[in-house]
Formats: C-alpha cells, structure tokens, sequence
C-alpha cells in the first residue's frame, strides 16, 4: 500500500476527516510472531514471492492499466528501498514495509456516521433525497485544503458533498462502475457504513469515493470501497513478503489481479485486506471472519476491470 492509498481510504471510513489511509492497524517496523492460520497460507505466500522474483506477479491476464503488487524478500527489499534514498535522496511511496498490530477490525456503527456526517468546514446546504436519488440525505461543505491535494494548493478552497444511504448500491445515481446485486443478495448492508462523497473545485470534479460495510454469517464483517482521484496516478508497489500471515495474488474471473493478504487478531479472529489500483481509481476491502474462497467468490461477482475504466468526470 503506498502512502497516497493509504491517506485516502483513512478519511473514508474513520471519524475524523483529515486522517486518510487503508488500513488502521498498518505500522512501520517488524511483523511480531504469530502462530499460522493454517499451513496453506504459508504456501500461497510462497507461491507468490517465487511468481514476484520471477517477475510475473502470478498474473495470467493482467491488464496492462492496472498497477501491480510485487512482493519481495526482506533482503531485496532493503536493498532497493536503500538504492532509491542513495539517488533520490527521499522515501519512496511505493516501497511499503507496513505490518499488523494485532487489532480486531472495528466496522462503523451510529457513533462513526454521526462524526463523519458533520463533515469538514461550513455546512451550506443539508437536502433530503427522494426515490429517484437512491440516497436518503446530502450535505454541502465548503472548505480548504490543509496540505496540497486533489491536484490543489494548500489553503484553496473547494466543495465536498457528502452522501448518506441504507446500502452502497444506493449510489448508482453518483456510481455506476460496479454490480452489487450478488454480494447484496448474499450479505446484509450496514446503513451506518454506507457512504459517499465527492470533491469539486470550480464545477469540476477532483475525487469521489463510495463504499459500504457488509455483514454475514458467523460473524463475517467487511467494507468496500472505490475511489477515484484525477491528481493522483496509481503506479506498481513493493511489499515485504512475511509481514502478514498470508499474501496471495488473486486473479478475478474478469483477469484483474488482486492483492489479498490476511493475519490474526490478538483475539484469534481472522482479518484480511484486498486492494486494486490502476489509472486514477483505487478498490479496496478490509474486514474480518471471512474465508479465502469466500473472498475469490465476492471479487469475482465485481467486475472489477470496469471500475479501473470507469471514469466519472466524462
């Protein structure tokens, strides 16, 4: 996960807006031991630090707009990290190092929408949505940036609306680069994580996110995500290998490669996190209780491929 993925997805699920990243429980240092979920993660995390050193990322089909995960061996690893600071003289975004603290996944609950409800800056419009909207409410902030991003200079000034609705599917008034049906059909949409905003800078569009949280049997609790950003380009990232449990790369029905890794908790629960980047757009899935296959089976169900074409600003 490089820095700028990270930034982003901290604002979209946590309460307060000037945090941005994908994964709360991500830290920079040494993964701590941990028995094995079970033998077979320790081969799929094989499998694909071979494919990665072989330089084929375990991708059958992938598609060239679509950025790559590498995992490497810590040797490798430090080495080129080490390279890039000798010539570049700072540190790289695309070299990620980052391991688990051991926290069980936290989902949203009334608490997280109220604060990410009272949005940033001054509120100058609160609207009820109708039938035809999908959403239920929307809120209109006018703000400035705090630090350079989506493409602006800090202090300029912009419009970010935000979205409230039962389930993500609701969105498809704002979003219609992904089909929810076969996931909604099988898991319960949580109305306190569903969500949706975007950002505007003189009547055009800089970044829109929208996702949702997701419950199913035997205590299985995800979100989903996509986001895109016309400032930001997504490029390949290197990753540790060994730092969580499991790393597989996971090829979709639709021939996207998807990076799925898993660990435990301190309590024993199973937690996992998926991300696919390319172009401008940015998928991600964090969440807990949830088996490998079950995994393959909600990407599948995605078509993933068309939300790395999908461009909402045309």
């Amino acid at each position: 996960m490089n820095q700028e993925t990270y930034r982003k997805a901290m604002e979209n699920f946590q309460p307060d807006p000037g945090l941005r990243g994908r994964i709360s429980e991500a830290v920079e240092g040494q993964a701590r031991p941990r028995p094995r979920v079970r033998p077979l993660r320790a081969v799929l995390l094989a499998a694909a630090v071979c494919a990665a050193l072989a330089g084929t990322a375990g991708a059958v089909n992938l598609a060239a707009r679509q950025a790559r995960v590498i995992y490497l061996d810590r040797e490798r690893f430090q080495k080129e990290y080490g390279e890039y600071l000798e010539e570049n003289g700072q540190s790289p975004d695309n070299y990620n190092n980052a391991t688990y603290t051991g926290r069980d996944f936290a989902g949203c609950d009334a608490e997280w929408q109220e604060s990410w409800w009272r949005g940033p800056g001054g509120l100058v419009e609160e609207t009820a949505g109708t039938a035809e909207d999908g959403w239920t409410a929307r809120r209109v902030f006018q703000s400035s940036v705090s630090a350079a991003s989506y493409g602006l200079r800090q202090g300029q000034r912009y419009v970010e609306t935000r979205y409230q609705a039962e389930r993500a599917s609701d969105y498809s008034g704002l979003f219609d680069g992904w089909d929810l049906s076969w996931l909604e059909e099988r898991y319960t949409a949580n109305p306190y994580g569903a969500f949706a905003r975007t950002i505007v800078y003189r009547d055009e569009l800089r970044f829109i996110a929208v996702g949702g949280e997701y419950l199913g049997e035997e205590g299985a609790r995800f979100n989903i995500s996509w986001s895109w950003d016309r400032s930001s380009s997504y490029g390949d990232e290197y990753r540790v290998a060994g730092n969580k449990q499991l790393a597989e790369l996971y090829t979709t029905a639709d021939g996207m490669e998807v990076d799925i890794e898993m660990d435990t908790s301190d309590t024993g629960k199973s937690v996992f996190w998926v991300s696919l980047e390319g172009g401008h757009c940015s998928f991600s899935m964090h969440g807990t209780q949830v088996e490998l296959e079950e995994l393959h089976d909600i990407l599948d169900s995605l078509d993933l491929s068309a939300l790395l074409d999908y461009d909402p600003a045309k």
